[in-house]
């Protein structure tokens, strides 16, 4: 797996950052202790694994959680499991799909109080339906039914993924009484950057740094969008 990892940065000019696994899954120790020294992100997400298997990957370098408690099992008092893991190890980030169909706001609320804002990323994992009208969509061969803004599977109904734009998610977190919209703002940019090891180039407004800028108004509604300095939207 490694070899392939480095084949993949080669090629990609060394941008790859971060790198998800399933922690039950055999070598993955190995694995992660082989991204820690490439200097790339070890995340755990869309896993069964258990808490001591997550915490094992948490020791040998993991310090991700990919958008936690969606992908993983549930958290049980006697198998906490990934997000037992996630919630009992200050030192790594969680991601989290704030939209209030992934993760309850009270969960949402649970995972920033163990963790801290400064260790939760704001996520969207949105689809490429995202911002379009409800009706029928495929996500590569599988069809899918957007409604009310959320995007099921056709067969069973499941979530396949979220319609969230992370200015939503920002607006979500604070009208839910989970954070102030500075920590909001901050767990969409900065904490972010964080999590993925990129903040020497983006999350901050600072000198050095990638001109990608957003403008809220006081009641948290994107007004402007500016990518390299130049406005978008």
């Amino acid at each position: 797996m490694l070899e392939t990892l480095d084949a993949w940065q080669e090629q990609a000019d060394g941008l790859i950052r971060k790198s998800a696994l399933a922690p039950e899954r055999a070598g993955s120790v190995e694995y992660i202790r082989g991204l820690a020294e490439r200097a790339v992100v070890g995340a755990i997400g869309h896993t069964s694994a258990t808490y001591e298997e997550c915490l094992a990957a948490v020791q040998a370098g993991a310090s991700a959680f990919v958008h936690t408690f969606n992908g993983m099992d549930d958290l049980y008092h006697r198998t906490p499991g990934p997000v037992g893991c996630a919630m009992t190890t200050p030192e790594t980030y969680s991601e989290l799909i704030c939209d209030g169909y992934h993760v309850h706001p009270a969960a949402c609320g649970s995972l920033i109080a163990a963790k801290g804002w400064d260790h939760v990323a704001l996520i969207t994992d949105c689809l490429a339906c995202g911002g379009l009208p409800d009706g029928d969509y495929m996500i590569g061969e599988l069809p899918i039914e957007l409604r009310e803004g959320a995007a099921h599977l056709k067969d069973g109904d499941n979530l396949a993924g979220s319609t969230l734009t992370l200015a939503k998610a920002v607006r979500n977190v604070v009208e839910w009484g989970l954070v102030d919209a500075s920590q909001a703002l901050r767990m969409a940019g900065e904490v972010a950057a964080r999590s993925a090891r990129i903040i020497d180039r983006c999350g901050l407004i600072k000198e050095g740094r990638w001109a990608d800028l957003v403008v809220f108004d006081d009641d948290l509604v994107l007004q402007e969008t500016y990518v390299g300095g130049s406005p978008v939207a």
